[in-house]
């Protein structure tokens, strides 16, 4: 219940909203502390603030409106205006608290705020008050840009709304509806009707931001059916105020921008009325109510006729660490506003009460001066022994009062001092609190921490080392494998000698062929079974012909195909680079953001000394002219470095903020991955590729690494940002920006200040002038080196898309080299059709047995270049030399050094060029080469080159109608020679060097011509 005062406070509730999803998402952290069981909260590590409500985050609804808003509405019933103001940031919960977009579907929703609440309430109270009739009238306004709009009023019949000051002081609003209310359903109704057409859009900060400053006012007439005349008229005024923005966060453009322009504006005005109100030592007594229309309609809630509760929304995280210190500083101003709550009578009723009276002295008087006459003379006695009578009174009670003002005095004394003792003590404690937060024994036990860290993964790599030694060694140990490749070699040198076997017998057949050409003229029996073996062949050609064009397409196809999985196997490998040096470039940007933000820590603390050393070398120098200008010039150049290192620690900090918001939406994306990646299923036996075994092997534990390292990093910058908030809010203090200028006094020493900062401007004018042509110069050189960049870009597209090209032409060429290696001839294909049929099943049944041979070669060699992959990665070496014997580790090791190991890598030996170095270094085409991560001509190969009957059916034209006759004739030396000569060629196109240590099998490379 609220006491009838002469003098009350505005009381302050401050309410706290839990971290959004958008906060947790960039990482921030809580930078408020709420003290158990006492109203009081904790920003940062030591700044307390105090006021009359404090509600964390889990507070409910219905307990802030129990506890802070009911005690208003008891006065509301009483006579006395109340209001409810909500002020803070915007997204903080001001519109959540007051229940701006309250609806009749919301009615048994727990979560409804502080309107609806107070509707409900209303009504139940009116039905105590049987003994007065109450009528209920309501209105509804927003200012939206500098204008009041009335919201329950459609847009058509809208009136202009001005503001205007009755004689007695009191604000009037011309032009504004006051619905009268009848029950509840109509108040929520009108609330609907308000909110529906109210100002909202969305931010980058909040989906639906108030742009526009809102009143709900309810008015209570209660009058007596006791006595009709005796009337009270109270005003409950609800404000949900639009909130505190920064473009920069906001985002705003366009209207959005001029309406967050002009929301500021209307708060600026508000807090400064606030600060005149709260000012004690302001001896003017101006107020600057007329500065906005918003302080212009809350002149009666502030410093008036108004108990008055302010609400002050606040966010938990860090990155509105500067909003909320202003919003808390702002709450604590308004708790020394004083109103002055009075009664509330209806006017016109009070001087017809006022009128009534007089005429009923009158007519006592009237009868009184016809009943009869009175001695003027006792009549003046008795009003002499009245007047004496209450001039004794008087004096007795000055005099029972004057005891109890004196030690009311001593009590007051007595407070204060105890009040200036605590500050003392409070003070030393603080500094005390901050000398052994800033000492070392936390960065010293922190370094002990990191130094068993470092010790413990170094024992870790070391065991995984040795044991990946002791696998390799037990790999060689062995004799399994080698007895295997023992046996599959001697096979394939017994398939050597079958292949060379049967190419003698094609060399001899070919010879057969040519006796056959040379006796085709004298087989004239055969023409009857020629003409019908004729059109047999005719339609078998069409049928090879068909399928040699489907086998093309089918090789074309599967070449397009494979050189496509090379090229993305291309743009893999180059894409795992460009994270590499991504990565990279990320972790350098994040080392030098830590350093500028630690040195513009230490620059702000030095600068901080310096101003408290200046400040107090000041206060023992005297204040005479001499040395006027030194002593000006010197606290002005300490002021403006604390400044500027104030503004330059601003920049690191927004700066680590925005790190920290990109390492927690990476981490939160690692954690979705981790969820979504379910245990694999049991998969049938299968053969892996090294890039799918190398994945597997990268997948598992570096994930958990990455969270982990993300996670540590994410903490380091809440630590950073934290402390870098703390040195800004101390550095910051209200109080010293307050009473910065009072050390100058006189005039002499204004016009030094004066000069001294009008040539410190000059100079940071010419300064700011040479580096502007400095950046476009900058930027014209980079315009340049753009333009020739493209320039080369466009050349190396022009030169992969050539060389595209090349690559199908010389294809091309190489299947028509293929296709022309055996030339036949029209009259042989039909002898070779009959006695090479078998031949042919059988070298296909070799080629397929080779294939599968060398599918199993590939996955040993495979599963080879993985394990050799995985020690170099693993082993490191300190050589200090040439790593040339096998002193050095991963010589011994029969391994290359790799980037990881300490030897130097210029005179290095032993050391292979990574893949890095092989994206750095372009070829003459101007695009990159990838080197082959398999050593040349080891176990790659291919089966015999030779071609098939299809490629070489398919340039067989057709016969027509020429007749063939089999005759066979001797050998003439000439014919002999030439098939002689023809043998020995082929023998040894067989034999050349061309070979791969696989008898049989030819490597990638071009046969006869």
């Amino acid at each position: 219940m609220l006491e009838e005062e002469k003098v009350i406070p505005v009381r302050v509730a401050l309410r706290c909203r839990p971290l959004v999803p958008k906060e947790i998402r960039e990482g921030c952290q809580e930078c408020l502390t709420f003290v158990p069981g006492t109203p009081q909260v904790i920003l940062g590590k030591d700044k307390p603030f105090t006021y009359d409500y404090v509600f964390d985050p889990c507070t409910e609804q219905e307990e802030v409106f129990n506890t802070a808003v009911v005690p208003l509405i008891d006065g509301v019933f009483k006579g006395y205006n109340a209001t409810v103001l909500a002020y803070g940031q915007t997204g903080s919960g001001k519109t959540y608290s007051m229940g701006g977009t309250y609806t009749s579907a919301q009615e048994n929703d727990l979560n409804v705020g502080v309107i609806p609440r107070v509707i409900e309430m209303l009504f139940r109270v009116m039905k105590e008050h049987a003994d007065s009739v109450v009528t209920l009238k309501v209105s509804y306004l927003e200012i939206y840009n500098e204008e009041i709009i009335d919201l329950l009023v459609p847009s058509h019949d809208k009136s202009p709304i001005n503001i205007r000051e009755d004689p007695k002081g009191d604000i009037k609003i011309v032009g504004l509806i006051e619905k009268v209310i009848t029950d509840a359903v109509e108040m929520v109704s009108s609330l609907e009707q308000g909110n529906s057409v109210r100002t909202v859009a969305a931010t980058a900060m909040n989906s639906q931001s108030s742009r526009s400053h809102a009143i709900f006012t309810i008015i209570v007439e209660q009058r007596k059916k006791s006595d009709k005349n005796e009337v009270l008229q109270s005003k409950l005024h609800l404000v949900d105020l639009a909130g505190s923005e920064r473009q920069k966060k906001t985002k705003a453009q366009g209207n959005r921008l001029k309406e967050g322009i002009n929301i500021n504006r209307g708060l600026l005005s508000l807090g400064n009325v606030i600060s005149a109100l709260g000012d004690e030592n302001n001896r003017t007594g101006f107020i600057p109510y007329r500065d906005s229309k918003l302080t212009r309609l809350l002149q009666d809630s502030l410093g008036g006729n108004s108990h008055t509760l302010m609400i002050a929304c606040v966010s938990p995280a860090d990155s509105n660490f500067e909003e909320t210190l202003n919003t808390l500083r702002y709450a604590d101003r308004a708790r020394k506003i004083k109103n002055k709550p009075v009664v509330n009578h209806d006017p016109q009723a009070a001087e017809l009460q006022c009128l009534k009276q007089k005429v009923q002295e009158l007519q006592v008087l009237l009868v009184q001066a016809h009943g009869g006459t009175i001695q003027l003379g006792n009549r003046h006695c008795f009003c002499a022994v009245i007047n004496t009578c209450l001039d004794n009174d008087s004096v007795r009670d000055k005099r029972e009062s004057d005891p109890f003002t004196t030690q009311n005095a001593l009590r007051q004394a007595q407070l204060s001092k105890e009040l200036m003792e605590l500050d003392k003590v409070l003070v030393l404690k603080e500094q005390l609190a901050r000398k052994m937060s800033q000492s070392d024994e936390p960065m010293y036990s922190q370094y002990q921490v990191n130094i068993q860290n470092l010790e413990a993964e170094v024992t870790a790599l070391q065991k995984e080392k040795e044991e990946l030694v002791s696998l390799l060694q037990n790999a060689k140990k062995d004799t399994n494998t080698a007895k295997v490749s023992e046996r599959r070699r001697m096979r394939l040198q017994e398939l050597e000698t079958e292949i060379l076997q049967l190419k003698k017998k094609v060399v001899e057949q070919s010879k057969v062929v040519k006796q056959k050409e040379n006796a085709t003229r004298t087989v004239d029996k055969l023409n009857h079974d020629i003409q019908t073996l004729k059109v047999q062949r005719v339609q078998l050609m069409r049928q090879l012909k068909e399928e040699s064009e489907k086998t093309r397409q089918w090789k074309a196809q599967r070449e397009r195909e494979v050189l496509q999985l090379k090229a993305q196997d291309r743009k893999r490998r180059y894409e795992l680079v460009k994270l590499e040096r991504e990565y990279q470039q990320q972790s350098n940007v994040l080392r030098r953001k830590t350093e500028e933000a630690a040195a513009a820590h230490k620059r702000l603390r030095d600068a901080l000394q310096r101003q408290k050393d200046a400040s107090s070398k000041r206060k023992d120098q005297n204040r005479g002219m001499e040395g006027m200008a030194v002593r000006v010039k010197t606290w002005l150049s300490n002021e403006l470095e604390v400044q500027v290192s104030i503004e330059a620690a601003r920049r690191p900090l927004n700066s680590l903020m925005d790190d920290r918001k990109l390492l927690a939406q990476e981490l939160a994306s690692l954690k979705e991955k981790k969820e979504a990646k379910l245990p694999p299923s049991k998969l049938p036996r299968r053969s892996f590729t090294l890039t799918e075994l190398i994945e597997s092997v990268e997948d598992n534990p570096s994930l958990d690494k990455h969270i982990e390292s993300l996670e540590s990093e994410i903490e380091l910058r809440s630590a950073q940002i934290a402390d870098l908030q703390q040195k800004l809010m101390d550095a910051a203090n209200e109080e010293k920006q307050k009473n910065c200028w009072e050390s100058m006094t006189t005039m002499s020493e204004v016009k030094c200040g004066v000069k001294w900062l009008m040539g410190e401007l000059v100079s940071c004018k010419v300064s700011h002038s040479q580096l502007e042509n400095e950046i476009e110069q900058a930027k014209m050189d980079i315009a340049e080196i753009q333009k020739s960049l493209l320039e080369e870009q466009r050349l190396r597209v022009e030169l992969e898309t050539e060389q595209q090209q090349q690559l199908l032409e010389w294809g091309q060429r190489h299947q028509e080299k293929v296709s022309q290696h055996f030339p036949r001839t029209r009259l042989t294909f039909h002898m070779e059709l009959f006695e090479n049929e078998n031949e042919i099943q059988r070298l296909k049944y070799l080629c397929d047995e080779n294939q599968q041979l060398i599918e199993e070669k590939e996955l040993y060699k495979q599963v080879f270049s993985l394990t050799r992959l995985i020690l170099m990665f693993s082993l490191q070496c300190s050589c200090k030399g040439r790593c040339a014997n096998k002193q050095c580790k991963c010589r011994k090791q029969r391994a290359d050094c790799g980037e990881h190991c300490k030897c130097d890598a210029e005179h290095c030996r032993n050391r292979i060029s990574s893949v890095l170095d092989a994206f750095n270094d372009e070829g003459s085409d101007g695009s990159f080469k990838l080197d082959d991560p398999t050593i040349s001509e080891s176990c790659f190969f291919l089966p015999l080159n030779a071609t098939s009957d299809k490629v070489c059916l398919s340039n067989i034209t057709d016969l027509g109608e020429t007749a063939l006759k089999l005759t066979r004739k001797p050998l003439t030396v000439e014919t002999e020679a030439i098939s002689e000569s023809f043998t020995k060629r082929k023998k040894k196109a067989l034999l050349s060097a061309n070979t791969s240590f696989f008898s049989g099998c030819t490597p990638i490379r071009e046969g006869l011509e």
